[in-house]
């Protein structure tokens, strides 16, 4: 495994400790930050972060973050026909999901990596748990 997508809720977790996924969650960016992973992020991702942790930090401390990230990871962009094709899926309940989905299959990786393994089983990509995917390192 190389080429991961790692859900919004992934970062979430690394960055806010008092959760129970923090310390699997810190581990698995840490390897991407190390470049022992190609971690991969939807650009929508950037600005749900950047907006979620507004409770959290103050602006400077989110911009410094998503620069760390954007400077590592790969951010892919979504297009109008994701959108689409996402929109007029029965089968897909939750926009952010389903497009964190495409975002994968359009990069052609490996897995994501996400807690809600249930929001992904509608994927083409393989999900698994952070706990799976620091196993198959």
């Amino acid at each position: 495994m190389k080429n991961i997508f790692v859900d919004t809720n992934i970062i979430l977790y690394y960055l806010t400790p008092n959760n129970p996924f923090h310390e699997k969650a810190s581990l698995l960016v840490k390897k991407c930050l190390a470049k022992k992973l190609n971690g991969f992020v939807s650009a929508h991702s950037l600005t749900d972060i950047f907006y979620i942790t507004r409770k959290f930090f103050s602006v400077a401390d989110r911009r410094e973050f998503l620069l760390l990230i954007v400077s590592n990871f790969q951010v892919i962009a979504e297009y109008q026909e994701d959108f689409f094709e996402v929109l007029n899926d029965p089968d897909f309940f939750d926009l952010e999901d389903g497009l964190q989905m495409k975002c994968a299959e359009n990069a052609d990786l490996d897995y994501i990596v996400t807690e809600n393994l249930k929001d992904f089983k509608n994927s083409k990509i393989p999900a698994i748990s952070i706990e799976e995917a620091l196993k198959k390192l």
